[in-house]
């Protein structure tokens, strides 16, 4: 494994070479750039190839200035290594296996499909709700439940007679108190009493009446239409720009049959806090009468102004300086005194986008948004479908069936759809099938149609990683690593993992190589503080044997025991057991949050290796060695050669000109 982990390592140092390779590389004469520094079967690398390469591999144009002459043409061979184990992949075919395809088409996916997402999906969807929440709509309502007025056209017609009123003159809240089935219609000091909802922004409220609310004039009253409480009559009284947040803290006290006594009292303390003889947290905490607030000094925390009382409204809109003291106001909570904590200042949409798609991802507005994107590429690419094919075969008698009875089938792979140049077959609508939520309660047309969709958003993600460059060079340098570590795989580290005779040829002939220095046993007694590791040093040093300070240690399950070889090559903070005489105890030690006491047991001499105690490291070499001899194969089979002769500078120096 290590072996392996390695060669992936420099694997991987290729790979990010050859994701620039074909990019922008620094500049140079064009002869120069175009000269030929190595070759293989039909394929030459030229100057330029390399020099991006090189430049990648180094870790950007300006690490490149550490390198020399030697170094660059050095790079060379590993660089036509790197392009031959490809090529070989391509030419055994591993680019068709299955688990390569499904490999690279999930990194496709998972590489291109955050922003197609974010560009169809989310951006439109959260602007409009930036845009939206710019305002706040004051806007009442009258709720008719389906229990109430059974059947649609009922509904619709009894808030159209409703409407009709509201234009004859009847006051809208009348009409709420009188017929809507929102329960605090009738519940005074409640908001919606007699249909009036307040000031609304968008978020608040479900989709449907939101896309109404904010499309209706003020004054107006809307057609009936229905969301998922009922059907709904609307009428928008203002749009107000909505300040953005503040953050507030206030003084509370409540109403008492002496109206003027909590005025009085809070106008005096507004005069202390003003003239600095005390804080206005330190005021809110000993008088305040907000239970929740008055121990955090008052404060409410971060507030939208649009959603407080009207008085409050008003008051904090006066509230011109951060730390400015409101006059007493009344509510029907009490009196209160509020203070300014902070203003915050819009966010641009940019700013506020990632906290906007956390807020809208999974709710109805962006699963609306993805059925319609979807909606749009079927459209754009053209969709087939065989009805009668896939009836067929299925055993189902329409697509208003339920699906259910794919999932005890094994069907034949099918074709059934197709979406652009893509076709789809059975097996994968029977496998979408046991993915999706509920799906033993879909229809075999609604499976169809979800099938359809999440297929149409990945063609679009295909489509886009095929158009865009950047994603274009992404997606090869992991093909090309996905290709390079299979044939890796098949043809190096697997092969030396099953060739037992090999491997014990490469001991044999490198026996002195694999080989134990010089080692202190040592019991290693770790803990989280030293305290609980003074005991027992001091109970070895008084005479313990060292088996017996290790069960002495065995009931604390804070303390646990290693047994480490400790030799000249181990961290610094075994190092001093190699001094100390057998037996002798050093420590209580810190190394990061934990504390070890070591105990040395023995010195053990340095002594050749046995091939088990050494196969690690053997594989390792013969690894190496079956690389070594795959790579002459590849460069006789593809008559491959470097000239780095012709290779006289050091990639030049990015431009510095604009």
């Amino acid at each position: 494994m290590r072996s392996r982990l390695l060669a992936l390592s420099c694997v991987l140092l290729l790979i990010v070479a050859l994701g620039s390779v074909r990019a922008a590389s620094p500049g140079g004469p064009t002869a120069a750039r175009d000269t030929v520094v190595a070759q293989f079967a039909d394929t030459t690398i030229t100057l330029a190839e390399l020099d991006s390469a090189f430049v990648a591999s180094a870790g950007g144009p300006e690490a490149v200035s550490d390198s020399t002459l030697s170094d660059y043409r050095a790079f060379l061979t590993p660089y036509l290594h790197y392009r031959l184990k490809v090529r070989a992949a391509r030419d055994a075919a591993l680019d068709t296996l299955p688990r390569i395809r499904r490999d690279v088409h999930a990194y496709r996916q998972q590489l291109a499909r955050p922003a197609v997402m974010r560009t169809e999906v989310y951006e439109p969807v959260t602007r409009t709700l930036y845009e939206r929440r710019a305002q706040a709509v004051v806007a009442s309502h009258i709720l008719l439940r389906p229990a109430s007025v059974p059947g649609p056209d009922s509904a619709r017609s009894a808030l159209r007679a409703l409407a009709d009123s509201a234009e004859q003159g009847v006051p809208f809240g009348d009409l709420a108190y009188r017929h809507s089935d929102a329960p605090s219609a009738r519940k005074q000091g409640a908001r919606g009493y007699r249909g009036r909802l307040g000031p609304l922004r968008a978020g608040q409220v479900v989709l449907p009446f939101e896309k109404r609310m904010y499309s209706l004039e003020p004054g107006t009253v809307s057609a009936p239409f229905r969301t998922q409480y009922g059907y709904h009559l609307l009428k928008v009284h203002e749009r107000r720009p909505a300040p953005p947040p503040v953050e507030l803290s206030h003084i509370l006290r409540r109403p008492q049959r002496n109206a003027a006594q909590p005025r009085a009292f809070l106008d005096s303390l507004r005069a202390h806090i003003v003239r600095g003889a005390t804080t206005f947290a330190e005021a809110a905490t000993e008088h305040s009468q907000d239970p929740r607030s008055a121990p955090d000094g008052g404060a409410l925390g971060t507030v939208s102004p649009h959603q407080l009382p009207e008085a409050l409204r008003t008051a904090v809109a006066r509230l011109d300086t951060v730390g400015a003291v409101s006059e007493v106001v009344r509510t029907r909570f009490g009196y209160h005194l509020l203070k300014l904590t902070d203003r915050q200042q819009r966010p641009s949409f940019a700013e506020a986008y990632s906290s906007l798609k956390d807020e809208v991802a999974g709710t109805p507005r962006a699963q609306q948004r993805k059925a319609a994107f979807a909606r749009e590429v079927r459209s754009d690419y053209g969709v087939t479908v065989d009805t009668t094919r896939l009836l067929n075969e299925t055993g189902l008698a329409a697509l208003d069936s339920l699906a259910r009875p794919l999932l005890s089938r094994s069907p034949a792979p099918t074709p059934i759809a197709t979406l652009g140049d893509s076709t789809y077959t059975l097996p994968q609508l029977s496998r979408h099938l046991t993915q999706a939520d509920g799906g033993t309660q879909l229809t075999l047309g609604a499976l169809l149609d979800a099938f359809l969709n999440e297929k149409a958003r990945q063609y679009a993600v295909t489509q886009h990683a095929q158009t865009s460059d950047s994603l274009r060079r992404r997606l090869r340098t992991y093909r090309e690593g996905t290709l390079l570590f299979r044939y890796m795989q098949d043809s190096v580290w697997t092969a030396a993992v099953r060739d037992t005779a090999g491997l014990h040829d490469t001991y044999r002939r490198h026996r002195d190589r694999y080989r134990f220095p010089e080692r202190i046993r040592t019991l290693v007694l770790r803990a989280p503080a030293d305290s609980l590791l003074q005991p027992l040093r001091r109970a070895h040093e008084n005479g313990r044997t060292l088996s017996a300070t290790v069960q002495a240690a065995a009931p604390d399950s804070l303390v646990d025991v290693d047994t480490v070889f400790v030799t000249d090559q181990s961290p610094a903070v075994y190092q001093p057991i190699r001094s100390a005489p057998d037996g002798a105890a050093v420590g209580p030690v810190a190394q990061g949050s934990q504390s070890l006491l070591l105990l040395r047991d023995t010195r053990l001499s340095p002594r050749r290796k046995r091939f088990a105690e050494a196969r690690s490291a053997v594989l390792q070499d013969h690894q190496a060695r079956i690389e070594r001899r795959t790579m002459q194969q590849l460069r006789t089979r593809y008559d491959a050669d470097t000239f780095p002769a012709r290779i006289r500078r050091l990639p030049p120096a990015p431009s510095t000109t604009p």
